[in-house]
């Protein structure tokens, strides 16, 4: 007898997000987009040529910026759709008990959801490398895809890990503030850390986004990937992992 193969419990998860995307494909394709447009727009090509800083490795301002803006691209995309997404499945549609109550493990829900986030991030940084390759011609490597990887899993499972935590539209709100928007502007993505005050410098590294950055720029710039950065977002990985396998845990009890 043929024994039918039998899918991973993830695979569910990872599939309702398919098909959110292919029923609103262009409306996410248009939003991707934007954001990061308005950071080259207004940062590379229209403040970064004004203001004469001295950059790291005697790089160009674009040249420093354009890893940046895929880092954040990265960062805003898989974290706020994940925690929305998780937001509205847990108190409003309820869609959410329906994966807890089939037999599916807490560590497959949180798979199947830190894959789904991480997804929408490949996405989004997709899209914006094909426009940032219009205006300044990048050099890929392997090396930088790897990286990319690295990165979009990184900031998914952070983002699985608040989505768990939220239950008020007021908590993500309060998400928003607290944490997104000074990561996204603290984090050497849009300025060198090192312009940052001295006070603030050694914070900052706190921040996910940062190592994530470095890595990105690094790998871009053919400089070599520094194991060190590597280790470090495997570590804030291992963390988030920890904490939302935690909180899937305590809903059990």
């Amino acid at each position: 007898m043929n024994r039918i193969p039998v899918l991973p419990a993830w695979l569910p998860i990872v599939w309702e997000e398919l098909i959110t995307w292919r029923n609103k494909f262009w409306m996410y394709i248009v939003s991707y987009m934007l954001s990061p447009l308005i950071f080259l727009l207004s940062f590379g090509m229209g403040v970064g040529q004004r203001i004469k800083m001295i950059m790291p490795h005697g790089m160009s301002y674009l040249e420093f910026l354009v890893p940046g803006v895929v880092a954040l691209a990265l960062f805003n995309n898989g974290m706020t759709s994940v925690m929305t997404r998780m937001y509205y499945s847990r108190i409003h549609f309820k869609s959410f008990e329906s994966y807890r109550l089939a037999p599916a493990g807490n560590l497959s829900i949180w798979l199947g959801y830190t894959l789904g986030g991480m997804m929408r991030g490949l996405l989004s940084g997709l899209i914006v490398l094909i426009v940032i390759n219009f205006i300044a011609p990048l050099r890929l490597s392997p090396a930088f895809f790897g990286a990319v990887l690295l990165t979009a899993f990184c900031f998914a499972a952070f983002a699985v890990m608040l989505g768990l935590l939220i239950r008020t539209f007021d908590d993500q709100a309060l998400i928003n503030e607290l944490i997104l928007v000074p990561v996204t502007y603290l984090s050497g993505t849009l300025i060198p850390v090192q312009r940052l005050p001295e006070l603030l410098q050694p914070v900052v590294w706190c921040f996910p986004l940062t190592p994530a950055a470095q890595l990105l720029r690094s790998a871009l710039a053919g400089t070599g990937v520094s194991i060190n950065l590597v280790l470090l977002l495997v570590g804030w990985i291992a963390l988030f992992f920890l904490l939302g396998l935690y909180r899937l845990n305590k809903m059990d009890a």
